[in-house]
């Protein structure tokens, strides 16, 4: 799945119970499990301004946003949220640009721009992405995750990606001679 070189390979993982491809790209992933629909809880968002056009049901909160669904925040300088105009309340897109940081808990994702596809059910950070989980840390221009696919792609850009994965004390290390290491 993601390429690079791996660091600290004796090193227990500093969130147990938690594999590189959880932290990292699977459905536990930090980009992931913030896709705005995928839980049920009620979304709040402050901003220094709101703008809604009730034509093109586009909200648009500008200045030190913050939202929050559950225990995920997610913060950014402009958020814009596109609503589908078939179905109430239903997000279509929500794009965050300028500064972006989504958390939770001792996870945690910053790049330039985010962009959450609820129709091609993707999340793409971009701008110089970064994902951390604990020692588990990603770089790269781009890092898209298919939501339905479990799978994510780190693109490098003009630069390389960069990966330090950090294996979990759980994880067996492969011996030099193909078998395992307990």
């Amino acid at each position: 799945m993601l390429a690079g070189p791996c660091a600290a390979e004796d090193q227990p993982s500093a969130v147990q119970g938690r594999s590189a491809k959880d932290s990292l790209g699977g459905p536990e992933s930090i980009l992931g499990s913030f896709s705005f629909t995928s839980q049920r809880e009620p979304i709040a968002i402050t901003s220094d301004a709101l703008e809604f056009n009730y034509r093109s049901r586009v909200l648009k909160y500008v200045g030190a946003v913050v939202a929050t669904q559950g225990d995920m925040k997610l913060q950014s300088r402009t958020l814009t949220v596109t609503l589908d105009g078939q179905v109430e309340n239903r997000i279509k897109e929500v794009v965050a640009d300028g500064q972006v940081r989504v958390s939770k808990g001792s996870r945690w994702a910053t790049g330039g721009r985010a962009v959450f596809n609820q129709d091609h059910h993707t999340v793409i950070l971009s701008d110089n992405a970064e994902l951390h989980d604990g020692g588990n840390v990603v770089k790269g221009d781009r890092v898209i995750v298919y939501l339905d696919e479990e799978r994510s792609v780190v693109e490098g850009g003009k630069g390389r990606v960069e990966a330090v994965l950090v294996p979990s004390q759980n994880e067996e290390t492969p011996s030099p001679t193909g078998g395992s290491k307990p």
